[in-house]
């Protein structure tokens, strides 16, 4: 419900409480001082009366009793009056006057306590008053009396007529308070309420650009102006916001081109190094090949140096190429375990050079979702490092295993294991502990890439009394 229409509401019946209750007590005052009238009225008449019967019935002249009674039938037709003798009959009445036994009753009862009684018929909505009088003439029967009844229709009428302007005017100060105040609430109220909702749906949609409108000097011109006010601070803040956006837009584009600029010297001083090495054996070996270029001895010991340097620049580039370049992710389904057995089996030989074995264990067949050529790569680097770091006489642990949402791939070794400094290098790029054995660092940076590729994770377990554990945590389901 409307704010303007409840208010319309509660003053209107409070007016309606207010009002009507107003008119009631005026209408109870009004019937209140014209029954005191009425009844003043009866009483003055009913002295005179008294006093004329009693001195005709003294002098025994009935004929005054009677004169007087068709006397007032035409001065007021509306008075009926009744004489009674002591002994209760009837000695004359006015004109179409008819006695009734109530009114006898009554008379009696005023005879005998010598007082006038004064009754309302009926007593909710008086039609008719009734005044009985004792006439102060001793006779052997007793005490004659007189009954006076008068027609309160005029009383009545007059009521009615208040009554009936009293509601009008009740309905119609009700309606002209609602009315206004539904217009007074409609136009200071409702419709700047209105306009205030309609300017905050369209700041809620991103539009600031509200139109102010007239002032008003009351709470809702105050709520306005805060609104606007709001509104002002909220522009200013979003502008703020996007410049700084902008600027750290900027700025984060600066520092992606400064990371870039680092990693390239960084790869361009390690590719120098690493590549500039073979190259100057490649170099002293040619130059060695070319003055011993008819000793055959010495030439095959020549080439088998070429060949390994060769080799060595080789799988450098390669590195680099898989770091640099990757062909997309392709997930599917795969039998983890059968990928990461034809791992273990291409690197069975090795392994037996280097007097390590190589247990594989797996909790039954086990399905992941990953792009199969990654995990053999994931698996191919990481347990190449195993072997790296594993004396002879030792055992690299390769344990598939995990729930029904994770796949777990954990690699161990009985290596020295890893430094404590080192540790929070180690998934990072050209980082490496094996420099002098010219590795690049590169092997686990690959590792970490593809498997957030996959949408897993990679880590070193902390806490292992020996050796070295990785753990590698991959969806089972396509998300």
């Amino acid at each position: 419900m409307k704010l303007a229409t409840r208010m319309t509401l509660a003053l209107g019946s409070c007016a309606l409480v207010l009002f009507g209750g107003a008119g009631w007590l005026q209408l109870y005052n009004e019937e209140k001082d014209l029954r005191a009238v009425a009844q003043n009225e009866a009483l003055l008449l009913g002295r005179s009366l008294q006093t004329a019967f009693e001195n005709a019935l003294r002098d025994q002249q009935l004929e005054d009793v009677r004169e007087t009674l068709e006397d007032l039938a035409l001065v007021d037709s509306s008075v009926a009056v009744f004489v009674y003798g002591a002994d209760g009959q009837l000695m004359g009445a006015s004109a179409h006057a008819k006695p009734s036994q109530a009114g006898l009753h009554v008379a009696k009862q005023a005879r005998a306590s010598h007082e006038p009684v004064i009754e309302f018929l009926p007593e909710h909505k008086p039609e008719t008053l009734r005044l009985s009088l004792g006439l102060a003439v001793e006779s052997a029967l007793g005490t004659p009396f007189v009954v006076l009844e008068k027609t309160l229709v005029e009383l009545q009428r007059d009521l009615s007529v208040t009554r009936r302007n009293i509601w009008l005017t009740t309905l119609l100060y009700v309606l002209a308070t609602a009315s206004l105040t539904f217009v007074l609430m409609r136009h200071y109220v409702g419709l700047p309420l209105w306009r205030m909702v309609s300017n905050m749906k369209r700041v809620r949609a991103g539009d600031l650009s509200i139109s102010p409108e007239v002032s008003q000097g009351d709470e809702v011109g105050e709520a306005k102006k805060e609104f606007e006010y709001l509104v002002k601070d909220l522009e200013a803040a979003r502008a703020s916001a996007d410049k700084e956006f902008e600027a750290r837009r900027h700025m984060e584009r600066a520092l992606q081109n400064a990371e870039k600029l680092i990693t390239l010297g960084h790869l361009s001083a390690v590719m120098a190094h690493e590549i500039g090495s073979p190259l100057q054996i490649l170099e002293g070996r040619a130059r060695a090949l070319e003055k011993h270029a008819d000793d055959a001895a010495a030439t095959r010991r020549i080439a088998a140096m070429l060949v390994t340097q060769t080799e060595r620049i080789t799988r450098l580039v390669s590195q680099m190429r898989s770091i640099t370049k990757r062909p997309p992710t392709m997930r599917a389904l795969v039998d983890a375990h059968t990928s990461v057995l034809a791992v273990v089996a291409l690197l069975e030989l090795e392994a037996r050079r280097r007097q390590v074995e190589i247990r594989v264990t797996c909790r039954g067949r086990i399905q992941v979702f990953v792009d199969a050529d990654q995990l053999q790569q994931i698996s191919l680097n990481l347990i190449r490092n195993a072997l790296d770091a594993s004396p002879p006489q030792s055992t690299v642990h390769v344990n598939l295993g995990g729930d029904e949402e994770l796949f777990l791939l954990e690699i161990s070794d009985e290596g020295p294991g890893i430094p404590e400094a080192d540790r929070p290098h180690l998934f990072e790029a050209f980082f490496t502990t094996k420099a002098d054995r010219g590795v690049s660092g590169l092997g686990l940076s690959v590792v970490k890439s593809l498997v957030q590729e996959n949408g897993g994770k990679v880590a070193f377990v902390e806490g292992t009394s020996s050796g070295c554990v990785v753990r590698v945590t991959l969806p089972r389901q396509e998300s």
